[in-house]
């Protein structure tokens, strides 16, 4: 060390320490842990919602979220930024609502972005597909809308049956041709790719839109069988029966109570309280009052206790 440094240090007590020893040590025993924790538990992961399966095993609750994304009722049509311009719902604290400071960085239209875009590409292989989308798009919005609609009233009355979807007559339009293409698109396994294709492809690394296509209703019903909303201490749980993130539980807490728990900008008021609590614990060796607790509670006393015995031995 320096001159200057040994002066600074000038009677303050020192003690040998290896750090590079005790964090390789410490490294040693973690992965050891993991690795018997692994071959004893495996994988926890739950298999992925994919629109395969969601087409294949829940066709009518597919369906619905395809002609909800048609009629105009998408849960992201009012969502706000990022993906639309539409305010009313944003969380705001104190009147601030921190979204709008950055705006629409991911536009998202439904109806266009998850059903007319994957439509257009299955239109080349599919003439039925291609007549059925022609004719919907040469309508006026409002007939499009009353279209859409009536096949999403009408889906509620729907059974399936011999690997059919089969719903009661009525004014639907062109939407069941086009309700027929996106039930195939998903049964094959190509509705990801068509959701996520664009100039970036082949090394498109935003899933956006697939990952936000089922969030309405399927993967919250998904959500809530594991036991993953909100509500349910989710940000915290495992899939399966596995230890979650422990280190989660304080923000979560704060769902469980109000105001959070019922307030519409309850996500907001979550984070500024953990960030508060984050900055105070940043801050503590320079809070009066708090900066003391560690002398008050003595743990430097058991961490030194030889450097204390010493000393005491010397009095």
């Amino acid at each position: 060390m320096s001159r200057q440094t040994d002066r600074y240090f000038s009677g303050i007590p020192m003690k040998s320490y290896d750090l590079l020893k005790e964090g390789l040590i410490m490294m040693m025993v973690i992965a050891a842990i993991i690795v018997v924790l692994a071959i004893i538990f495996g994988s926890p992961d739950y298999t992925p919602v994919r629109s395969q399966d969601v087409a294949a095993r829940q066709p009518v609750a597919y369906l619905k979220t395809c002609a909800k994304a048609l009629a105009g009722q998408s849960g992201i049509e009012g969502y706000g930024p990022p993906y639309t311009p539409d305010t009313d719902n944003a969380q705001d604290l104190f009147g601030v609502v921190p979204s709008e400071l950055f705006g629409v960085t991911i536009p998202i239209h439904p109806a266009e972005d998850f059903v007319i875009a994957p439509l257009r590409r299955l239109a080349i292989l599919d003439e039925k597909v291609d007549s059925a989308l022609n004719e919907y798009l040469l309508a006026p919005p409002p007939q499009q809308k009353e279209w859409a609609a009536a096949y999403l009233g009408a889906l509620d009355k729907a059974a399936f049956a011999d690997r059919q979807v089969n719903i009661p007559a009525g004014e639907y339009g062109p939407v069941p041709a086009l309700m027929d293409g996106m039930l195939a698109l998903g049964k094959a396994g190509l509705l990801e790719g068509a959701l996520e294709s664009g100039p970036s492809l082949p090394y498109t690394m935003n899933f956006t839109k697939s990952l936000l296509f089922f969030q309405d209703d399927v993967d919250h019903g998904v959500a809530r069988s594991l036991d993953m909303l909100g509500e349910q201490w989710g940000i915290s749980h495992e899939t399966g029966p596995y230890p979650g993130a422990w280190w989660l539980w304080p923000y979560t807490f704060l769902y469980q109570i109000p105001p959070m728990s019922v307030s519409p900008n309850g996500d907001l008021q979550a984070a500024a309280i953990m960030m508060v609590v984050f900055l105070i614990m940043l801050l503590v060796p320079f809070i009066p009052v708090l900066n003391r607790i560690p002398r008050w509670i003595g743990v430097h006393r058991i961490i030194w206790r030889d450097w204390y015995q010493r000393m005491q031995s010397k009095i």
